[in-house]
């Protein structure tokens, strides 16, 4: 376990600051990250009404030309603070059982769904994980994931989706040197009595 923190630390060690992202509180994050996992799975993806799927359509135009190289599905959801909507870019992997873990993007949509007000990169790399493949030597088996971020001090709400995903827990270094753990989708910090 430091080893993983040790690493995770040294990762980020060139990084001092995050960059501007729209930031949430703990609690938020963990509940959209929740959400976002049950959201994902519906066939309608949270696009149910007509300024549902404008803001999603809106989301689409304004991630042109900055998404990664995979494919993305869009998931509409409320926006925390009651105004709108968050639309977020969820990126899929070409392989059964891949789970991208860094390379998401979130849309801050307005109410009527026709103005994108903030795009917000949620990584600054792409990273696919697969949940059927073991990195582990022989009878050993993976249960973890070190990321280092740079886009935000604490970890962003699609690193609890991706841990509800793929059942392993999540080790995030931030810029900031803070080390944050997600197991079962809650969020705690490194010595932190949360």
């Amino acid at each position: 376990m430091n080893q993983l923190l040790t690493l995770a630390c040294l990762l980020c060690a060139t990084v001092a600051f995050a960059s501007e992202i729209r930031e949430f509180d703990l609690k938020t994050i963990e509940r959209l990250g929740n959400e976002l996992t049950r959201v994902s799975q519906r066939p309608d993806r949270g696009a149910t009404t007509p300024e549902r799927k404008r803001a999603k359509q809106t989301a689409i135009a304004a991630l042109k030309g900055k998404l990664f190289d995979i494919h993305y599905d869009y998931v509409v959801m409320d926006d925390p603070d009651g105004s709108g909507f968050v639309v977020y870019a969820l990126g899929k992997g070409p392989k059964p059982g891949d789970v991208v873990v860094c390379g998401h993007f979130r849309v801050t949509v307005s109410a009527d769904g026709s103005k994108a007000e903030r795009v917000d990169a949620l990584s600054e790399a792409l990273m696919i994980e697969n949940r059927n493949v073991n990195h582990s030597p022989a009878g050993y088996r993976d249960v973890g994931i070190v990321i280092a971020q740079r886009v935000s001090n604490k970890p962003v709400e699609t690193f609890v989706y991706a841990n509800l995903l793929l059942q392993k827990d999540l080790f995030v270094s931030g810029p900031d040197f803070s080390v944050w753990f997600i197991k079962n989708g809650k969020i705690t910090k490194s010595n932190s009595k949360k």
